[in-house]
Order: structure tokens, then sequence, then C-alpha cells
């Protein structure tokens, strides 16, 4: 057991030392996760925690949308960034799969742009409910606790994962709570989106399925999505999500932070699980 923990450990400390806000002080990083999880596990607790920017959020253990801010400052940091650096106040913000708030606060907390953040698991959502709260975002961030897909509807999603529920499988046994889904395209329907991000457990086909009014806008500039073979389980595998994406006239990219330069790439990211994608 305590081998078990160590090998993590140094695993942990591997990880956080590539982190570009880390600088080499791996061991810093690695004391907050311990403690943190320490302290979560002695007395479990939502507990408030300071953030980049004067921002703050509630996090405990399980909500793994946003902990590791505690750890390494700025989770996601390339994509982080970009929203950063890429959205203004004239901007909105599409966050489907908001979690518990990591890329709307940023999007409005910092960039001050609009933000529709969608959020279908009602435990979930309350706690991004919270973090807007926290961070008196009601005016700059629109919360809705629904699903979206391919047609409006009612899908069963999986509500034992803590922050990392998904649509359920057919006959998958797990408790399962039924949400209502809409589509994009209607959401949005007298909205003009800048920038549209979709973290869904491995549903982005069916939500981009349901988007294609959406995808056509001109306003809509940038595109954050996750490829990381998760849509296995539905039958859809990142190259046919990549090539519905790019079919709208969107290209991949990555993102220099340091020399805030976009190098346009040949395919989705393999070296980390999102990849932003610009208009051409």
């Amino acid at each position: 057991m305590i081998k078990k923990v160590f090998k993590k450990l140094k695993k942990r400390r591997k990880k956080f030392q590539s982190h570009p806000l880390i600088k080499g002080n791996a061991y810093g990083a690695l004391y907050r996760y311990i403690r943190f999880n320490v302290i979560q596990t002695i007395r479990p607790k939502n507990r408030k925690y300071n953030w980049i920017h004067g921002l703050k959020f509630f996090a405990e253990k399980g909500d793994a949308g946003i902990v590791s801010n505690i750890y390494i400052k700025l989770a996601d940091y390339e994509d982080s960034m970009f929203v950063m650096n890429y959205l203004d106040e004239n901007g909105l913000f599409v966050d489907v799969g908001a979690n518990v708030g990591h890329f709307s606060l940023l999007a409005s907390g910092v960039s001050k742009a609009k933000t529709i953040a969608i959020e279908p698991i009602p435990n979930t959502y309350k706690k991004l409910l919270k973090n807007i709260h926290l961070n008196n975002l009601e005016d700059k961030v629109e919360c809705l606790n629904i699903g979206l897909g391919e047609d409006k509807g009612e899908l069963k999603f999986t509500k034992s994962f803590d922050v990392m529920n998904r649509v359920a499988l057919e006959n998958e046994n797990v408790p399962t709570i039924s949400v209502p889904i809409q589509k994009l395209d209607e959401v949005l329907k007298d909205k003009k989106p800048t920038f549209l991000k979709i973290d869904v457990e491995g549903f982005e086909y069916f939500v981009l399925k349901g988007a294609d009014e959406t995808l056509q806008k001109k306003s809509l500039k940038y595109i954050l999505l996750e490829f990381n073979n998760s849509g296995d389980k539905f039958g859809i595998t990142d190259e046919k999500v990549f090539n519905l994406i790019t079919s709208y006239g969107f290209k991949p990219i990555s993102y220099d932070v340091a020399q805030n330069k976009i190098k346009v790439e040949d395919s989705f990211r393999t070296d980390k699980f999102n990849t932003i994608l610009i208009r051409e």
C-alpha cells in the first residue's frame, strides 16, 4: 500500500514539474496536493480557495474539474491562457459541460466576456452556481441545467461519478437520472457566440450534430473540443468528430503561450486531451 502511494506521488511530481507555472518547484505543488487530499480525507468539506486574478472557487475531494488549480495554479494551461487572451468583454463564451466552472470563471471573471454555462447534472450544477455567485458573476454568466444532443428530448445520465458524470450507456447497470435535452441551435437561436467549448465525456459528436446553425455563424471564431477517445463507448471515433468539425471550416491549432503565437496543425492534438480550433 505504502509503495503504491509513493509511486503515485512520484508520478504526480513528474507531471507537476512540466507545468509552466510551477517553475521547477514541483515539490511545492506536491505539498499542496498532499495537503488538500489529507485534509479532505480527515474532514471532508467544501472549502473556499483563492485563485488567479482575484477569482475564488469552492472545491472538495472529487471535484476533478477544478481541484488541480490548487496544486498547479492553472489547469489546462494552454487552453485556459488562450481563452483569457482571445476573449474580451464583447465576446460570448459558450461553456458546454461547464462542470463546476473553471472555464466560465476565466471567460467572465478575467476576460469579462458574457458566458452561457451549460451543465446537465443537478449536483454539479449547484456547485457551478455557488462558484459563479462567489465571484459575483451572475450578471455575466447565464447558467442552464440542461443537456445537449442531436434532438430535443430526454436522456439518462449517470449520477454516481461526482463531477465526471456523463450520458449513460444503454443497459448500463449504474444509478442514473433523467435530464432534459435541447439542441445547441435552439439555445443559441438569437445569440452570436464567439467561443464554443465542449467537454461532455464522449458525447461531443451528438452535441455538434445539434449545432449545425451555430457552427455556421460568422461570429463563432474559436472552438475548444476534447479528443481523448472517450467517444468510443458511444461508437464514435475521434476522427469522426474531427471530420465533422473541420467540415465547417475550422482548423486545429497549437498555441505558444510565451510567444502568443498560433500554429495551424494537421490534425487534433494527441499530446493532450483538448484541441483548440479556429475558423479559417
